[in-house]
């Protein structure tokens, strides 16, 4: 968990973002740790392309879908196609 303090966001940086960007997509963190991926994206020019790309492919994914291989797989290219597109993780 990523702690904030005095009230705002904790300070992450952009590994600490690329590894929860597909749980902070889905809403599956906590509260604490969404506005410090949510502060991170909003303010790094680097990842917010990143997550605004990852954040239409899952819009165009059916949520009705159940996690299995292919979607790992599906991930796993997306993930692969950020790096080489020379997003670092």
């Amino acid at each position: 968990m990523i702690a904030t303090q005095e009230g705002q966001p904790a300070m992450i940086d952009c590994r600490t973002a690329a590894l929860a960007l597909y749980d902070f997509l889905d809403g599956h963190l906590a509260d604490a740790t969404m506005a410090s991926v949510q502060h991170h994206v909003d303010f790094c020019a680097e990842c917010a392309p990143h997550f605004d790309f990852a954040r239409r492919i899952m819009a165009l994914l059916p949520s009705s879908l159940p996690i299995d291989a292919s979607t790992t797989a599906l991930r796993a290219r997306i993930v692969e196609s950020l790096r080489a597109e020379g997003f670092q993780a």
